[in-house]
């Protein structure tokens, strides 16, 4: 087969995509208007997603939207498990779950947060992560 159909090629060009458009800590702190020590400390306590890459940390920009963290976003991670895959996370995140359902179209955890509707609802999906 070709490489473009080896999934561990798959896998390490999606990656490196999630990579390639995440911001750094310095980038994510000017669109928060925030010192880089704050976006270091939210990284700590899981209140924003990260992923180590080469010496530093990097952040998916699906936790953000027009320049605010993306709503309930603290509450989520705190029950996601922390040894997830990155793309595993961006996946659960940015994938239409048939749980989460407006009119009769299932939409993705990230886009029932951005809706307003209810946090705790997506976050007993998160605690139910496999």
């Amino acid at each position: 087969g070709e490489a473009s159909d080896d999934p561990l090629v798959a896998s390490i060009t999606d990656y490196m995509a999630l990579l390639d458009t995440s911001w750094t800590t310095g980038e994510v702190a000017d669109l928060l208007k925030v010192d880089v020590s704050r976006i270091r400390q939210r990284l700590r306590e899981r209140s924003l997603y990260g992923i180590e890459y080469d010496g530093e940390r990097r952040l998916p920009r699906l936790q953000f939207e027009r320049g605010h963290v993306l709503p309930g976003l603290r509450e989520v991670l705190a029950v996601l498990p922390e040894a997830l895959n990155p793309l595993d996370v961006a996946e659960w995140f940015l994938t239409p779950n048939p749980d989460l359902e407006l009119g009769d179209k299932a939409i993705s955890p990230r886009q029932w947060l951005l809706r307003g509707e209810s946090v705790a609802t997506v976050v007993e999906l998160a605690r139910g992560f496999e």
